[in-house]
C-alpha cells in the first residue's frame, strides 16, 4: 500500500500541534465539514483506537482553515486497476 509523505506539510504541523497523527487530523477535519459522514474501517482494536482518538481532536477554526485551504490544491484520485471493474467472463 502506498502512503503520502505529509512531513512539513500544513496537516503534520497541525497534527503536531493538536498532539496527533497527520491521519487523525485528517479525520478531524473531515468530520468538522458539514453533511460528511465518515466510516473508517478498522482490521484491530489498535486501529479502532487509533480512529477514534482522531474523531476525538478537536480542531481550531484556524487549523481548520488551513487545512481546508491546503485541500482546495488537490485533485481527486484517478481509479486505479484495482477499483476498475473486472473484465466478464465469456
Amino acid at each position: 500500500m502506498k502512503y503520502l509523505d505529509v512531513e512539513g506539510t500544513e496537516t503534520s504541523d497541525v497534527a503536531t500541534a493538536v498532539e496527533g497523527k497527520p491521519a487523525q487530523v485528517a479525520r478531524a477535519w473531515l468530520i468538522s465539514l458539514p453533511d460528511v459522514v465518515a466510516f473508517p474501517g478498522a482490521s484491530s482494536v489498535e486501529r479502532l483506537e487509533f480512529n477514534v482518538a482522531g474523531a476525538e481532536i478537536q480542531l481550531s477554526a484556524d487549523s481548520r482553515r488551513v487545512l481546508a485551504a491546503a485541500s482546495s490544491s488537490c485533485a481527486p484520485a484517478k481509479a486505479t486497476s484495482a477499483a476498475s471493474p473486472r473484465p466478464t467472463k465469456s
